[in-house]
């Protein structure tokens, strides 16, 4: 009887929680099914122009010569001890010392935490890890190898593997929602924690239903949910979507003195082109997703969110949403004209933040401090001559 009365009780939770998935998941494909009828629309109309031009894309066959530079660092494997893949990873600097654990978003790898792992191997142990299905790392086939599960004991496995014990979990877009995950499963293993345009899982769901027409500023996170579609779009006109993301007018780098060389560009495109990478990429995506609408724990790790002003690529005011979700320490810092690329975008200026928070110049207090970084604070800190550019 007892137990009758208690699913009682919790019918109308469980009620509510299937309506809100349901409302949830509406909302995501019905924004995935406007953007791929646009996709079509933009693929119809260019290959009927330029078909050969449309439908065409080359498989890089070297890397990239800014991907062999030694002076970002050794590049290095390891084995998962729960999953048995080879992950590849770059590591610079001295492995006694404690360790900065580096973690990619999309469509990125290892490459896009060049500055950070100059900057800061002089006093810790840097590693950029290419992720599951990313970069050098293994690439199983399944969409269930992708299960959040998996990708923490990859991380958990990775600290392990490296001599340690904990480290400072720095993570960027997926790779930021990776070390959300991880410092609510595993707070023991993060010392500190920094997110880099990465909302709180929780603070997703919620900005998606408090304002629904925001998931128009993320509609190829909506996009990605799809099959084939995606790979096909990204792909075509050698990979041109790609380069829009990382270097477009609107989505791209804004800083002029960091926008991505040629060069540097094909660091991303060499790996994304080879077969079956862009499928392995937007598993995440396809895996991930799902996993708002129950990880609404708190925080109790030492934080700090930093976000770019001028991102267009997640739901507007995300970074903001976090404040209900965190429990310990936290500051937010704003960057303006700044965009999602952010620790490419303003290196100086994240590497600045990073500093002071590592080493207690900017404590975090028991409560949220939204602090915007002013373009006078820049200019304090290249005077004081704190920062090392990495010379290209």
């Amino acid at each position: 009887m007892s137990r009758f009365l208690t699913h009682l009780l919790l019918l109308p939770t469980h009620v509510s929680l299937c309506l809100l998935s349901l409302l949830y998941w509406t909302l995501v494909y019905g924004t995935a099914g406007l953007t791929a009828y646009l996709v079509l629309i933009r693929i119809i109309w260019n290959a009927f122009w330029d078909p050969c031009g449309t439908f065409q894309w080359t498989v890089r066959k070297r890397p990239p010569t800014c991907l062999r530079d030694p002076a970002l660092g050794k590049h290095a494997y390891l084995y998962g001890r729960s999953s048995g893949l080879r992950f590849h990873y770059v590591t610079k600097g001295d492995n006694r010392k404690p360790l900065i654990l580096f973690l990619h978003g999309f469509p990125e790898n290892w490459y896009s935490w060049r500055y950070q792992l100059v900057e800061f191997s002089s006093s810790y142990h840097t590693v950029a890890l290419d992720l599951r299905g990313c970069g050098g790392s293994d690439a199983p086939s399944r969409l269930e190898d992708y299960s959040l599960e998996n990708l923490l004991y990859d991380i958990r496995d990775t600290i392990d593997e490296l001599g340690h014990t904990s480290c400072i979990l720095v993570g960027h877009d997926w790779g930021g929602m990776l070390a959300w995950h991880f410092a609510l499963e595993r707070p023991d293993m993060v010392h500190r924690l920094v997110i880099m345009n990465a909302p709180h899982p929780a603070s997703w769901l919620d900005a998606v239903l408090r304002r629904p027409s925001q998931l128009l500023h993320s509609g190829q996170v909506c996009f990605f949910q799809l099959p084939f579609l995606p790979e096909i779009a990204l792909s075509l006109e050698d990979f041109k979507l790609v380069r829009s993301l990382l270097c477009g007018g609107r989505m791209g780098i804004r800083n002029r003195a960091r926008r991505l060389t040629e060069a540097q560009l094909e660091g991303y495109l060499y790996y994304l082109s080879q077969p079956g990478a862009l499928t392995s990429s937007l598993s995440y995506y396809r895996s991930l997703l799902s996993n708002t609408l129950y990880k609404h724990q708190d925080v109790a790790v030492t934080s700090m969110l930093i976000w770019g002003e001028e991102d267009s690529i997640l739901v507007e005011g995300m970074s903001g949403g976090t404040r209900p979700y965190v429990r310990g320490p936290v500051v937010v810092h704003t960057i303006p004209d700044c965009s999602h690329w952010v620790q490419q975008d303003q290196p100086e200026t994240v590497n600045k933040l990073l500093w002071d928070f590592l080493l207690d110049r900017d404590i975090p207090s028991n409560h949220i401090e939204d602090r915007r970084f002013s373009s006078a604070s820049k200019s304090d800190w290249a005077m004081n001559g704190d920062s090392r550019d990495l010379q290209q």
